[in-house]
């Protein structure tokens, strides 16, 4: 008799686990094919204390792809994914006049600091960039923000928080913005941000 009621009591245990663990795996499987179908769309992704933007193109439990820039970013560092308006530009969209004009690798000099700066159309048609250095952190890319370009002046935001940093090879946290004149083949201005400030200027 205590054997047939203990059989029965660990059936209802094991099926008080089973159906709720089931309807868990069964909402994030729709919810990721959800997702799925929505997806090559422009979004921003703040992980790690820092961000980057570009076309949303996969999402599964562990990765998170985007493109332009292209990145694969491990899901449990993601804190917030922020959709852009739908546009109606497809892929292979061309880069405007104005764009096309800072399109180019650049040897750059910020301060004391050597590097490249490289300025590249999208598929969606938009201008993105990255910068590295050869004598400061880890020579590694640093993807800009907030890139935007009127006439023949650009502005971008070079930052990094958390994790970042160390990926890059700063000791501290930082925000620097950027703006410059394009004339010609070079680019010069200035930047400021939290912990410095100077000049900049790039050539092609």
């Amino acid at each position: 008799m205590s054997t047939e009621i203990s059989t029965r009591s660990s059936w209802k245990r094991d099926l008080s686990i089973f159906f709720p663990t089931a309807i868990l795996f069964f909402v994030l499987g729709f919810f990721l094919r959800t997702c799925g179908q929505g997806l090559h769309r422009s979004a921003k992704v703040t992980y790690s204390g820092s961000f980057t933007q570009g076309t949303l193109t996969s999402i599964d439990q562990n990765i998170l792809k985007i493109i332009d820039p292209d990145q694969e970013i491990p899901m449990d560092t993601v804190e917030k994914i922020e959709f852009f308006p739908e546009e109606k530009t497809t892929d292979g969209a061309e880069l405007s006049a104005n764009d096309k004009l800072f399109v180019g690798n650049y040897q750059l000099t910020v301060g004391p600091h050597k590097g490249t700066l490289q300025l590249y159309g999208g598929k969606n048609g938009r201008l993105y960039g990255n910068l590295k250095f050869v004598n400061w952190g880890k020579g590694k890319p640093e993807f800009l923000g907030g890139l935007f370009v009127k006439g023949n002046q650009i502005q971008f935001v070079r930052s990094c928080t958390g994790v970042k940093c160390s990926e890059i090879g700063s000791n501290v946290p930082f925000t620097q913005k950027y703006t410059g004149v394009l004339e010609g083949r070079s680019i010069s201005g200035t930047y400021r941000g939290n912990n410095s400030s100077g000049n900049w200027d790039a050539k092609r």
